[in-house]
């Protein structure tokens, strides 16, 4: 069984893609579930011949209605940057905590949150390189695909054209998701498939099941968004569920600012942008260089032996 901290751990380990899911408008937002997705599983659809999915709406159809539902192109286009603010909760470990969520057109984004008995963890993207810092594992630079997905999360405006996110968007069938009667949606990227649910009679986004990299490996995630709310002429998720591990956390936004965040808080931690850093070499870091080790004595040199003398020339004979 995991105990507090390794669980705790397991679940933060997806609180990338959670902060980003609940900052946006995002097409892969799941339904409300009055109950875990945890405890209950996805009601099972009945299985789809090819003459009932010829019957059902294109997917590109389903897309364009969900635009329309969180307020349309246009008015999410005068958005240039968003602040958020709300709480987090993990019921089962009594862990209750806030966090915050900037993010700016058109790729970067800061997230924090604080959690009690735990600390504070913080992850981000600059548009160029993806971090993350939390009690247990500190300061990391990510990559793979870890990366991959919350370079992805982090772009604002990525949901005007959600069919562009995906390599190809099939609707596949119709059933309950959450309480909602919802299209089912198959949609794929490379080797990575995720199951979509939109609502039948609002075209909002209302589900995901999907697999994501965390820094533990491959873990399976079902997010939930319970509420969304208007703010000015656009909606948001205000309340999305995140079940994983058998283990549920909640996110409840309670307030949302528009156009308001300064570039300066996006910049890179210093602990991140350390890591960054080459190393310093002898010189930069003012350490002394070993003393060379004095060369041994060359040894001396054997005498010459003496030249034997010459021969004295032979008298010549008198004539």
């Amino acid at each position: 069984m995991l105990n507090r901290t390794n669980l705790a751990r397991y679940t933060l380990a997806t609180v990338t893609l959670t902060i980003s899911l609940i900052s946006t408008q995002h097409a892969y937002c799941t339904t409300a579930a009055q109950e875990s997705a945890a405890a209950k599983p996805t009601e099972p659809t009945a299985p789809t011949s090819e003459t009932a999915k010829a019957a059902l709406p294109a997917a590109a159809d389903i897309l364009a209605k969900s635009v329309e539902a969180i307020g349309g192109r246009d008015a999410w286009l005068k958005i240039t940057s968003m602040d958020i603010k709300g709480t987090m909760e993990l019921p089962a470990l009594n862990i209750k905590g806030t966090m915050r969520s900037m993010q700016m057109a058109p790729d970067r984004l800061t997230s924090t949150m604080d959690l009690t008995g735990f600390g504070t963890i913080r992850t981000g993207f600059d548009g160029t390189t993806a971090w993350s810092i939390d009690p247990s594992t500190g300061p990391r630079i990510l990559e793979g695909g870890e990366k991959d997905t919350l370079a992805r999360e982090s772009t604002m405006h990525r949901d005007l054209d959600p069919a562009k996110q995906w390599d190809s968007v099939e609707t596949v069938g119709e059933g309950s998701f959450g309480g909602f009667e919802c299209w089912k949606l198959t949609a794929k990227r490379g080797d990575q498939t995720a199951t979509l649910w939109y609502e039948k009679s609002t075209g909002l986004p209302r589900g995901n099941e999907m697999t994501v990299d965390t820094q533990l490996g491959k873990i399976p995630v079902v997010n939930t968004v319970a509420e969304y709310k208007s703010f000015g002429d656009v909606k948001v998720g205000t309340r999305t569920e995140t079940a994983q591990m058998g283990q549920k956390m909640i996110a409840s936004i309670e307030s949302v600012t528009f156009n308001a965040v300064e570039p300066s808080t996006l910049a890179l931690p210093k602990e991140i942008q350390a890591l960054l850093e080459p190393e310093p070499t002898e010189e930069e870091s003012g350490t002394p260089k070993a003393p060379e080790s004095p060369k041994a004595p060359e040894a001396p040199k054997a005498p010459e032996a003496p030249k034997a003398p010459e021969a004295p020339a032979a008298p010549s004979n008198p004539k």
